[in-house]
């Protein structure tokens, strides 16, 4: 299986916050503030969770703890976009 082709960084990033938003109820605008999953209360079990989603939707492989907590949506979708281009 092919990764797909990803447009942009903010293509990327939006399809991040969206999957998370409904995928797990958060609000999407507060994805796009800036703030940190820590202080969003995203927990290590929604970055796994949301590694796997990852993996099935966008065939996108994320080693566990590659995505964390401290993180932002930005951080996280820089992280997303390299492994997305190694592919």
């Amino acid at each position: 299986m092919s990764t797909p082709v990803i447009q942009t960084q903010e293509s990327l990033k939006h399809r991040v916050s969206a999957l998370i938003s409904e995928k797990f109820g958060l609000d999407e605008a507060e994805l796009l503030s800036g703030a940190t999953f820590d202080e969003l209360e995203i927990d290590s079990l929604i970055l796994v969770e949301l590694s796997l989603i990852l993996r099935k939707e966008m065939d996108i492989v994320l080693q566990e703890g590659e995505l964390k907590s401290a993180f932002t949506l930005d951080e996280a979708v820089a992280v997303i976009r390299a492994k997305a281009d190694q592919a």
